[in-house]
C-alpha cells in the first residue's frame, strides 16, 4: 500500500491530533492494519505511532498476526523475520516506556505466530534470529525504564515516586507500575540467560513492592470494623458508601489487580533466577529474597490483624445481609488472590533452593522456609477456606506442595554446619509462644483456630528433629487443650496427629539403636535453638526467654540425642494412655477422624489423670469407630514393644510394658464378661446389657489388633488368651454357637486370621501359621467346615488338574494332590489368603520363572483355592454350576 493512500494519511492526522473523536477501537484497528500492510517497510509508521498522543501497544501484537495473512510462498519465515526486524528498528530512539510497550506487544505477537492457530490446526512460524533481536531490545528498554524511574526503590520512597506525590495517584497509575505491567506480559517469554543481564535484585524489589501496592500494603481491611454495621434483622451490613466499599471498588478496577497474575509470574521467575546465580553473588540473591519475603510478611501480618478485629471474621454467609454479599465476596476474592500470588512466589523460590549446597551464610534455604511458613500462618484463615493443609482430598495442590516443601527444607536444616533441626526447633518455639500469647487477646474464634490448626500441622512434620525438652515444654502445652475438644475438626485432628508423630518418632529411633542403648533424658541440656529464639524475643520487653544462652553441639551423639524422644518419657505415658484408651473405647466423635490420629493419642502423666478422665467420661456410650480403636491400641502396643530396645535385662523384664497393655485389656474384658452375665432383665437392664456386649466385642477386637505389634514370645501368649476368649462363646446342646453370638464369633475368627496373615512380620509369620493350623479345629467348628465343604461341592462339580509331565487327571481331594506340584489351602476365610497367594506366586515367578496359576471357583462365596506351580502348562478349571451355597456366617 502506498503512503499516499488517503486512509493512511487520515490515520496519521488522527494520531497527531490529541482531540481526535475516533473511538479507541477504531484507531487500534487502523494502526494494526497499516502496520501489517504498509510498503515498503513499516518502520516510519512505527516510529510515528510511539511518539503520538494516541500511542497504543495492542496494535503491535495484532498487526504481527495480521501480517502473516499477507505473506505467501516458501519465504514466509524469512519475510516474517525481516518484517519483525523492520518494526523493531522503527521504535529506536523513542521514550523507554513507549518502546517497552511496543516491543512487548511485538514479542507477544511473535509468540502467537510461533504457536499458530490451534482451532484450524495451522502450524506456527518461527521468525528465527529476529525474535532474539526483539528480546534484546525489550530488555534494554526495561533497563532504561528502571534507570529512569526506579531511583528511589531503595530509599523511603516507593516505586521511584515521592510519598507526597503518590497520595494523589491511584494504585497502579504511576509510570513505573504501568511499565512493570507491560514487562510482566512479555518478559516471561525471554530466556533466563538474557534476563540475567537485568539488575535482578532491583527488579525483584520493584515487583514485590508492586504486589504490595496492589493490596494497599495490607491495609485494605483497616476500615472494615468501622464500615460494618448490624441491620434490623441482626445481619451484618456494609454500606455501599463506606470506606471499605470504596477501597474494594478501587482495587477491583486497578490495573495492578487486573494484572496481578502476570506480575506474580514474572516475580516468581526473577526470584528463582536470584538463586540460580554464581556462588559469589548467591548471598546477595538470598538476602534480596529474604527482604522481598519480609515485605510480603508485613502485608499479610497487617491483613491478619485487621481481619481478626473485623466482625466479618466471626460470621457465616447466612449472617450477612443480601445487599452486602457482593462486597464480602470482593474482600474474599482479594484475600484469595493474594494467597495465590504468594504461593506462586514461594513455590518457585523453594523449588530452586533445594539445589543450593550448604553455604556459610546467615540467610539459608531453611531461614527462607521459616519466612514462608510465617506468611502462610498469617493467612491461615484464608487457607482454611480451602480445607486447610491437611485435607486428604486433592484440594489446593500447589498450596500443599509449597507447605510441605518448606517443612522438608526446614527439617533438613543446614546440616553441613551441625545445626540440623535447630532452626526447626526455633520456629516451633516461636509458633507455640505466639499461640500462647494469642489466647489472651480478644481474637475471633475461627481465625484463631485456623492458625492453631496450621501450627499443629507444621509441628507434626517437624517432630522427628525436635528435642525432648521442646516436645514436653512447648508442644504438649499446645496439643493438650485440643485433644478433648472436637468442636473444630481440623484443630482436633491436627492435635491428635501431632501425638501420633511423637509415637512414630519414638518407635523409629528406638528400633535404630542397639539393645540396651538408652537415650538421655537430661531436659536441662542447652540447645542452640534456644539461643536463636532468645535473640528473637528480648526479655527486656517482657517477652519470655525460652532457653539458655549457651550453645551445645552434643546432639549429634546417639546416647545423648535430644532430637529423639527419651524412652523414660514414653514409658511413663504408656500405662496411663492404655487405661485412657480402654476408657475411650466407646467415646463418640462427631466427625470422620482419620484412623492414625487417634491411634497415637499420647497423654502426659505430668498433666494429671483427673482432667483426662473428664475428657473420656462418655466412655460408655458405645459410639467409637471400631477400626479407629483397633488401630489406636495397636500403635500403643507397638510403642511399648519398641521401648524394650532401650532396656537391658532378661526378656521378661524387657517386654513388661508391652504385656502390661495386653494384660490391662484382658482384665477389662474379663471384668465386663463377668458383669454381663449378671445383667438379666428387661428395659434399662437389657439396654445396658446390649451396650456392655458391644463394648466387650470391641475390646476383643482391640486385643486381636495388638497381636501383630507384639514380639514373638508375647504374641504366642496373647494368641492363647484370644483362643480362650473365642472358645468361651456359649453353645447350644448341639455344639452350635447361639444365633446372637454367631456373627460376633465369626468376626473375631476372621479378624484373627487376617491379622496373622497380613500384619505379622516375617519372623513371626511361621509361628503364627503353625499356631493357626494347630488350633483351627477349635476356632472353626466342624459343622462350619462341613458346610464349607458342601458349599464347595455344590459349586464346583468337577475340577480337572493336569499334571505337567504325564497329563494324568489328579483327584480333587487334598490327600491325593501331589505335594510337590499342588497345594490346596482350605481355610474358613480365603479371600485374604487368596490375595496373599497371588502375591507369593508372582514373587516366585519373578525369581524362578515358574508359571503361576490362580484358580478360584467363586469369589463371591470364597470357595477353596487351588494354586498350581506348573512348569509346562496351566491347570484347567472346569465348573458346570456356579450356584452359591450357604457361606460361613460373617
Amino acid at each position: 500500500m502506498a503512503t499516499s493512500d488517503s486512509g493512511y494519511t487520515i490515520l496519521l492526522a488522527h494520531l497527531h491530533d490529541p482531540t481526535s473523536k475516533l473511538s479507541l477501537g477504531t484507531l487500534q484497528g487502523a494502526l494494526a492494519h497499516h502496520l501489517a500492510t504498509t510498503l515498503p517497510i513499516p518502520t516510519p509508521l512505527a516510529a510515528t505511532a510511539i511518539s503520538s498522543p494516541f500511542y497504543l501497544s495492542q496494535p503491535f501484537r495484532a498487526k504481527t498476526r495480521s501480517k502473516l495473512s499477507s505473506i505467501l510462498g516458501r519465504t514466509m519465515q524469512a519475510a516474517m523475520g525481516q518484517w519483525v526486524t523492520d518494526v523493531s528498528k522503527g521504535v529506536h530512539g523513542g521514550h523507554p516506556v513507549l518502546r517497552l510497550a511496543a516491543l512487548s506487544g511485538l514479542l507477544l505477537g511473535v509468540e502467537d505466530v510461533k504457536i499458530g492457530d490451534r482451532k484450524v490446526k495451522k502450524e506456527g512460524i518461527d521468525v528465527g534470529s529476529a525474535r532474539s533481536g526483539v528480546e534484546d531490545e525489550t530488555i534494554v528498554a526495561l533497563a532504561e525504564v528502571m534507570d529512569t524511574y526506579a531511583y528511589g526503590v531503595s530509599s523511603s520512597s516507593s516505586n521511584g515516586v515521592e510519598e507526597w506525590e503518590r497520595e494523589f495517584q491511584p494504585a497502579g497509575q504511576d509510570i513505573l507500575s504501568l511499565a512493570l505491567i507491560l514487562a510482566s506480559q512479555s518478559l516471561t517469554l525471554i530466556t533466563q540467560n538474557k534476563l540475567k543481564a537485568l539488575p535482578l535484585t532491583t527488579l525483584a524489589r520493584l515487583l514485590t513492592l508492586t504486589i504490595s501496592s496492589a493490596f494497599k500494603a495490607g491495609t485494605f481491611l483497616s476500615s472494615a470494623s468501622a464500615s460494618v454495621t448490624l441491620s434490623p434483622n441482626h445481619q451484618v451490613h456494609i454500606s455501599g458508601s463506606s470506606q471499605l466499599a470504596q477501597t474494594l471498588q478501587s482495587m477491583s478496577s486497578s490495573p495492578l489487580t487486573i494484572s496481578i497474575a502476570s506480575i506474580s509470574r514474572l516475580s516468581a521467575k526473577v526470584l528463582a533466577l536470584l538463586i540460580d546465580a554464581p556462588s559469589s553473588r548467591l548471598y546477595v540473591g538470598l538476602r534480596t529474597i529474604s527482604e522481598c519475603f519480609g515485605t510480603l510478611q508485613d502485608v499479610v501480618k497487617q491483613i491478619e490483624h485487621d481481619w481478626i478485629s473485623c466482625p466479618l471474621a466471626n460470621v457465616t454467609d447466612l449472617d450477612i445481609a443480601a445487599d452486602s454479599k457482593d462486597l464480602t465476596k470482593s474482600a474474599w476474592t482479594n484475600l484469595k488472590t493474594l494467597l495465590f500470588s504468594i504461593i506462586m512466589l514461594t513455590e518457585a523460590v523453594l523449588s530452586a533452593s533445594v539445589f543450593i549446597p550448604p553455604q556459610p551464610f546467615d540467610i539459608t534455604p531453611a531461614s527462607i522456609a521459616i519466612q514462608t511458613l510465617h506468611i502462610f500462618s498469617h493467612l491461615s484463615f484464608v487457607i482454611s477456606e480451602f480445607g486447610g493443609v491437611t485435607t486428604t482430598t486433592r484440594g489446593f495442590e500447589h498450596l500443599k506442595k509449597t507447605f510441605y516443601l518448606a517443612l522438608d527444607i526446614l527439617a533438613q536444616g543446614d546440616g553441613a554446619h551441625g545445626d540440623s533441626g535447630f532452626k526447626a526447633e526455633s520456629y516451633v518455639q516461636q509458633l507455640c509462644f505466639s499461640l500462647s500469647s494469642q489466647r489472651a487477646e480478644s481474637a475471633a474464634t475461627p481465625p484463631r483456630r485456623a492458625k492453631q490448626a496450621f501450627a499443629l500441622a507444621s509441628i507434626e512434620q517437624l517432630v522427628p528433629v525436635l528435642s525432648d525438652k521442646c516436645i514436653r515444654d512447648w508442644i504438649w502445652g499446645i496439643c493438650y487443650p485440643h485433644l478433648s475438644d472436637p468442636s473444630h475438626r481440623e484443630t482436633f485432628e491436627s492435635a491428635h496427629s501431632v501425638v501420633l508423630a511423637i509415637f512414630a518418632s519414638h518407635a523409629q529411633r528406638q528400633q535404630s539403636y542397639p539393645a540396651g542403648t538408652q537415650i538421655s533424658d537430661d531436659s536441662e541440656t542447652p540447645s542452640r535453638s534456644s539461643k536463636i529464639l532468645a535473640g528473637v524475643m528480648n526479655s527486656d520487653n517482657g517477652v519470655k526467654n525460652v532457653g539458655p544462652e549457651t550453645e551445645s553441639h552434643s546432639r549429634v551423639t546417639a546416647t545423648g540425642d535430644q532430637s529423639g524422644l527419651s524412652a523414660a518419657f514414653v514409658k511413663r505415658m504408656v500405662p496411663f494412655y492404655a487405661s485412657c484408651l480402654i476408657d475411650v473405647s466407646v467415646l463418640s466423635f462427631w466427625w470422620n477422624l482419620r484412623f492414625h490420629f487417634l491411634s497415637s493419642c499420647l497423654v502426659s502423666a505430668d498433666r494429671g489423670l483427673t482432667s483426662l478422665m473428664y475428657m473420656f467420661q462418655n466412655s460408655k456410650d458405645g459410639k467409637l469407630n471400631t477400626s479407629q480403636l483397633r488401630l489406636a491400641y495397636s500403635a500403643l502396643v507397638r510403642s511399648a514393644s519398641v521401648s524394650a530396645y532401650a532396656t537391658s535385662g532378661p526378656p521378661d523384664d524387657m517386654f513388661t510394658l508391652a504385656w502390661y497393655c495386653v494384660q490391662l485389656l484382658l482384665d477389662t474384658i474379663n471384668e465386663l464378661s463377668s458383669t454381663g452375665q449378671g445383667l438379666k432383665g428387661k428395659g434399662k437392664a437389657l439396654e445396658d446389657d446390649e451396650k456392655s456386649t458391644e463394648r466387650l466385642h470391641r475390646l476383643q477386637l482391640m486385643l486381636i489388633a495388638s497381636v501383630s505389634s507384639l514380639p514373638l514370645t508375647l504374641m504366642l501368649r496373647a494368641l492363647d488368651e484370644i483362643r480362650q476368649l473365642i472358645s468361651a462363646y456359649p453353645e447350644d446342646d448341639n455344639g452350635v454357637t447361639k444365633l446372637g453370638d454367631k456373627g460376633k464369633k465369626a468376626e473375631l475368627v476372621e479378624t484373627l486370621f487376617s491379622e496373622l496373615l497380613e500384619k505379622t512380620g516375617d519372623r513371626e509369620k511361621e509361628a503364627a501359621m503353625r499356631w493357626w493350623y494347630k488350633y483351627r479345629p477349635t476356632l472353626v467348628p466342624e459343622c462350619w467346615q462341613r458346610r464349607r465343604l458342601a458349599n464347595t461341592i455344590a459349586i464346583v462339580n468337577s475340577v480337572t488338574l493336569y499334571d505337567g509331565e504325564n497329563s494324568d487327571i489328579v483327584s480333587a481331594e487334598p490327600c491325593d494332590l501331589p505335594k510337590n506340584r499342588y497345594a490346596w489351602f482350605q481355610f474358613p476365610y480365603l479371600s485374604q489368603w487368596a490375595t496373599h497367594c497371588i502375591e507369593t506366586g508372582r514373587n516366585t515367578r519373578r525369581k524362578s520363572g515358574r508359571q503361576f496359576n490362580f484358580i478360584e471357583s467363586n469369589l463371591a462365596s470364597v470357595s477353596p483355592v487351588f494354586i498350581s506351580f506348573e512348569e509346562c502348562r496351566p491347570a484347567n478349571f472346569i465348573s458346570d454350576r456356579k450356584t452359591p451355597g450357604d457361606s460361613l456366617p460373617r
